[in-house]
């Protein structure tokens, strides 16, 4: 049954997801379309960290003020300005020395202000939050939705894939925190960060750059995957939904939409993912609804046509997840 449900891939990316550092990196995000880079000529501040011998991130613009680091672990966004710099979401630790660097080589590209502001926490896995306590160093105010940095101080067991996730050490820890929305006013920008309730964690936040037309989505979006869906972490199916359709009803036709893994995105790629996500949770329903169990649906593979969305998730660990999104229990181990 254990095999059944979960792939030893599916394992390692959940030790990338939760973890507050790793070496494995977060599934690469398919090549991004043509745009302005940022590149390793431009000289940074030396007070912003140093390029590591094998560097592992990659910067690409939106525009002359709004930024995508990508590489291990979720995406972060920048932006910058003359007030500062404010990140949405910051890797892993290991990367914390290459994410400052990158960030002068955009200030220093842009003639922006490296003063580093604001960290915005989507939530609260290791790859989105594990450069916490080296960014609060260079001077950022971490901040996140109540529900992240009460788990941050909780040990919890990932049913799943029977491992317990420690709590984070304090440094870690957001030190401002919201429950509903708060906003954000720096570079002549509105920054709105919106709790999305139970998607994919209970302490979910999207984050709408106003004037540029840009949506942070975090962990709600994995584009071109099936997502993972901590439902030990309070997360759930439906939720994930929900916080699509949230972001739908902000964007127009010309937002861009940054996932928490995989490329720079329009609305059309984020109705996408939010139909595909619909359909995987009615085909469970249906199933459920019926009276079959959950080794009998994984059996039955109601989602052999959505086989070229598997990475690190495959078929059984999101029909497990729907499953248990829409109240069935985990089943013991054999």
């Amino acid at each position: 049954m254990t095999k059944a449900l979960m792939s030893a891939a599916a394992a390692v990316l959940l030790a990338a997801c939760t973890a507050s550092d790793a070496s494995e990196p977060a599934p690469a995000p398919a090549a991004p379309a043509p745009a302005p880079q940022v590149t390793e000529t431009a000289t940074a501040p030396a007070t912003l960290g140093s390029l590591p011998a094998e560097p592992k991130l990659t910067v690409e613009a939106i525009n002359d003020t709004l930024h995508v680091i990508f590489g291990p672990g979720g995406n972060i966004g920048v932006s910058s300005g003359p007030d500062g710099v404010v990140l949405v979401d910051d890797k892993f630790a290991a990367n914390s020395d290459e994410i400052l660097y990158r960030i002068g080589e955009i200030t220093t590209a842009n003639g922006a202000s490296s003063d580093l502001l604001f960290v915005i926490n989507t939530h609260l896995h290791g790859d989105h939050s594990g450069s916490n306590a080296e960014m609060a160093a260079a001077g950022g105010l971490v901040m996140a939705h109540d529900n992240v940095r009460a788990r941050m101080g909780t040990s919890y067991m990932n049913k799943a894939f029977g491992r317990e996730q420690a709590a984070q050490d304090r440094a870690k820890w957001p030190v401002v925190t919201f429950s509903e929305r708060t906003s954000l006013h720096f570079n002549g920008v509105t920054a709105h960060a919106l709790h999305t309730p139970s998607g994919h964690t209970d302490g979910d936040t999207i984050v709408h750059f106003v004037e540029p037309n840009v949506i942070h989505m975090g962990d709600n979006l994995f584009l071109n995957m099936f997502p993972f869906v901590d439902v030990d972490a309070g997360g759930n199916m439906q939720g994930m939904i929900d916080s699509h359709d949230v972001a739908l009803g902000i964007a127009d036709a010309d937002t861009v939409i940054i996932p928490g893994h995989g490329p720079i995105t329009d609305v059309a790629g984020l109705r996408d993912a939010r139909d595909t996500l619909q359909a995987v949770l009615d085909r469970v329903r249906v199933r459920k609804d019926r009276g079959e169990g959950l080794q009998a649906i994984i059996d039955a593979d109601p989602l052999e046509d959505f086989a070229e969305l598997e990475s690190f998730i495959d078929r059984p660990a999101i029909i497990t997840a729907a499953w248990r999104s829409l109240g069935g229990e985990f089943p013991a181990p054999e």
